[in-house]
């Protein structure tokens, strides 16, 4: 019984409307449809919109950045120019290494003021998150998995490793012998 009162209340609640009433209420409703379906068009625009205007300026951040960085390697740029016709014009082998050398320091310089530090570890463990391994050499002289020679250095920029160093890692002969 209580589904079937319940059931008269439902169609009771359509009967207290007219029929004019009715279509007063389905048109109501439409323009509260159209009204929610332009705002959500437009939040859609503003947002396509501040998608674009922040992808330009990730971009224009990028490009003046990398505008600093080459405005302070122009200096070095225009160094090595000079110590290039410098060598040219002497024949004073000495004063021609002293002023690469200078340059490179200064190379080296801007390099560290932006966050790029070379990665040392000869002598170290070898960490293959920051080391990669061209070869193991047999060596009774070292533990096994010590950098004994860095082939090619790895780099870190700000704490970042953008390139690994490229090592040889020794393989410990001594345990071998002490086993057989």
């Amino acid at each position: 019984m209580v589904g079937k009162d319940k059931q008269e209340d439902d169609n009771s609640s359509d009967a207290e409307y007219s029929p004019e009433e009715l279509e007063q209420l389905v048109q109501e409703k439409d323009a509260e449809i159209a009204s929610l379906k332009e705002d959500l068009l437009r939040k859609r625009a503003e947002f396509d919109n501040f998608r674009k205007r922040t992808r330009k300026e990730q971009e224009e951040f990028r490009n003046f950045a990398v505008e600093n960085l080459m405005v302070e390697l122009l200096d070095v740029y225009d160094n090595f120019e000079r110590a290039i016709e410098s060598a040219r014009n002497t024949d004073d082998v000495n004063s021609v290494v002293e002023g690469v050398e200078m340059v490179f320091k200064q190379f080296v310089s801007i390099l560290e003021k932006e966050g790029l530090k070379r990665i040392e570890c000869e002598g170290e463990e070898f960490d293959p998150s920051e080391h990669e391994a061209m070869m193991h050499v047999e060596h009774e002289d070292h533990p096994d998995n010590t950098i004994i020679d860095v082939c090619k250095p790895g780099y870190k920029l700000n704490s970042r490793i953008i390139r690994p160093a490229m090592v040889a890692v020794s393989k410990n002969t001594s345990s071998d012998k002490e086993e057989k």
